[in-house]
């Protein structure tokens, strides 16, 4: 990939990482802490910490990604398929740029992701 592409796709992973990290410190800022009020105002503030809590791990795994993505810019590697070595087509990483895999091996990871879980959803020993 030529410089000139690895110098945009470099801008969109820097830019989104920056407006998660803004996402995550307003979320940790509307935080509610209170013991106040009766069960159901604080059921209703466990709900939304518990809420928020869920939606930062999933940012932090994007940044996690986001950050792969970057560190393959750097060593020459970015826009390769982790998966299979092919390369990723420029409309998916316009699309998503930390994504690491194509769209079909994503799609089979996500396939043996579910069968999994499902096959630890019928194991008797939980």
């Amino acid at each position: 990939m030529d410089k000139k592409k690895l110098a945009k796709y470099k801008e969109m992973l820097l830019k989104s990482k920056a407006e998660i990290l803004h996402e995550i410190e307003l979320e940790n800022e509307n935080i509610m802490y209170s013991e106040q009020g009766d069960l159901v105002d604080i059921a209703d503030v466990v709900i939304n910490n518990e809420l928020m809590n869920r939606l930062s791990d999933m940012d932090f795994e994007k940044i996690k990604l986001i950050d792969r993505a970057l560190e393959k810019i750097e060593d020459g590697s970015y826009g390769t398929c982790e998966g299979t070595g092919k390369v990723i087509p420029e409309a998916r990483l316009n699309a998503i740029p930390w994504t690491p895999y194509t769209v079909d091996y994503a799609e089979q990871v996500e396939k043996q992701r579910k069968k999994a879980a499902q096959i630890e959803s019928q194991d008797p020993k939980q």
